[in-house]
């Protein structure tokens, strides 16, 4: 049987009764009445006193209908708020601060121990400062002196992990959501996998139709977008399902990267061109322009501005967006042979360290650290991955027998992949003699102290960028065979680290080195905090 309020019939009314119903009611027109029930209406039409008390009768029995009906009315839903309707903006600040504080005394309980009732002021300011600190990014972890000691007695090996399927084909980048790692390789396959067990979750494949050569996760988990030399780029969302496909890039998809906290997402490509898109919106923002050759490599932390490198035009460019504004730092180029013998060709990568300092690397093997400050590098470490082995005359000559042909010096190994844990000074570089972890060393400029090794506290520091140099130190090296293509770091807890290595036997730009008999996967290295004696 049909509810009666969806059957009933709106009823024309006289106009002298109009008049004076708009005239009451401020223009809004009166309810209608019942179709079915005629002595409600002859009291509508017949009636001299006002229709609000004939109205208010219908909605009365409207409601008597509606107790028993699924249907739920709006007021339910603006009852929810009403002890805090009245309040005024600065009545919420201080509500919201009040709740937050709140929060901070139950995390704080949950993890050392302590009563809500008896945490000091000074443990509360301090984690207000430290929040404060990370949202403006003036917040460092110094965090690579406790998982990569210099004392090697103190550290642990770590526990290697393989992920592979059949059929898989040099994966050319890797991105992570909590304990969830996404991969995509050569042969346009698109994988969510299980950082803990190992499992391959889903898989897409087809919506590439060339090489992929970039991924990006948004920070929230909630959006995935690849990108390659087919221009496109794609937008999924968590469950690997295809939300939408741009097409406005000219040439090869480079780089991808989402802007810390938002959706906003930043594309590189070989079109020399910076794009902008926003992803709640599913729509194109801007185009930025610069670069005198292909962009190789894009980065960003939770401004809104970019980094990228241009490749053959030797240039690192910052990007402010809404300034519509660029900052170039230019590298040594064919001037670094004066020093290393070796002439810098191409920036190939790159990898914010927080939002004053970045890294670079080339193809001549210089890992150079910048800071906006300057617009030379604060720090270069030259050869970061050695040399090449000396070739034998048979790989590069022809003749036979010769003796007074002299071999050609090695070459180094280029840096192929960059990855820094934002905010902290642990960096990680790959090639295709392996993985190596580097650490920034800070150093008081004024009192010419370096930071000591074991002194480091776990809390992070907020340092002032204009009264430190800077330095880059190697602290560890992982043999793996075959060419890295792109690293990741999963932070699992605390005390635990999971460095994912993307492992082919090919380069992901191009087929110019093959690496015979790698199986192409993932490797992962779980690296656990070395035991530390407490600091008083």
């Amino acid at each position: 049987m049909s509810d009666p309020f969806f059957s009933r019939k709106r009823k024309r009314a006289t106009s002298g009764l109009s008049n004076n119903t708009t005239h009451q009611r401020g223009g809004r027109r009166s309810r209608p009445s019942r179709a079915d029930n005629p002595e409600e209406d002859a009291m509508v039409d017949l009636s001299g006193n006002d229709e609000v008390d004939n109205d208010d009768d219908i909605i009365d029995s409207d409601e008597e209908d509606l107790e028993n009906s699924d249907i739920k009315s709006s007021d339910e839903d603006e009852d929810v708020d009403e002890d805090n309707a009245d309040e005024t903006a600065a009545e919420k600040r201080r509500r919201l601060a009040l709740q937050y504080i709140e929060n901070l005394k139950s995390d704080i309980d949950q993890t050392d121990g302590f009563d809500a009732r008896d945490v000091d002021r000074d443990l509360l300011a301090a984690r207000l400062q430290d929040d404060v600190a990370a949202d403006q990014g003036k917040q460092y972890r110094f965090i690579a002196s406790l998982f990569f000691p210099v004392d090697i007695q103190k550290r642990t090996a770590p526990r290697r992990q393989f992920l592979s399927y059949k059929g898989m084909k040099t994966p050319n980048a890797i991105g992570h959501f909590e304990n969830v790692i996404y991969s995509i390789g050569k042969d346009r396959t698109l994988s969510k996998w299980d950082a803990i067990s190992g499992k391959r979750l889903k898989y897409k494949k087809g919506d590439h139709i060339k090489e992929p050569l970039c991924l990006a996760v948004s920070e929230d988990g909630k959006y995935i977008a690849t990108g390659g030399v087919d221009r496109r780029i794609n937008i999924y969302d968590s469950n690997l399902e295809l939300l939408k496909t741009f097409t406005q890039h000219r040439d090869a998809v480079t780089g991808l990267v989402f802007r810390r906290g938002t959706h906003t997402l930043y594309s590189s490509s070989a079109d020399r061109t910076v794009k902008s898109w926003s992803i709640d919106g599913l729509s194109y923002v801007e185009t930025l322009f610069g670069h005198q050759d292909s962009i190789s490599g894009i980065t960003a932390l939770a401004q809104e501005r970019c980094i990228t490198t241009g490749s053959r035009d030797r240039t690192a460019r910052l990007w402010k967006i809404v300034e519509e504004s660029q900052l170039i730092f230019r590298s040594a180029g064919p001037n670094s042979a004066k020093n290393l013998g070796y002439a810098e060709g191409s920036l190939d990568c790159i990898a914010m360290v927080d939002n004053h300092m970045f890294l670079t690397g080339s193809d001549n093997g210089m890992l150079s650290l910048w800071s906006l400050q300057r617009k030379k590098p604060s720090f270069s470490a030259a050869l970061a991955h050695g040399l090449e082995p000396q070739l034998p005359v048979s790989r590069w000559s022809a003749e036979k027998g010769n003796s007074t042909l002299k071999s050609p010096k090695p070459q180094p190994r280029w840096i192929t992949c960059i990855y820094v844990i934002p905010y902290s000074d642990l960096v990680i570089t790959g090639s295709w003699d392996g993985a190596r972890v580097w650490r920034i060393g800070t150093e008081d400029a004024a009192a010419g102290s370096k930071d000591d090794e074991e002194m480091v506290p776990v809390r992070a520091k907020v340092m002032d960028i204009n009264k430190r140099r800077y330095s880059l130190e190697q602290v560890a090296e992982f043999s793996i065979r075959g060419i890295i293509n792109a690293v990741d770091v999963v932070e699992e807890t605390k005390d635990e680290i999971k460095i994912c290595v993307c492992i082919g036997d090919e380069l992901k730009a191009g087929r110019w080195m093959k690496k015979k008999g790698v199986k192409s996967g993932i490797t992962i290295l779980t690296v656990k905090k070395a035991e530390m004696k407490s600091i008083a």
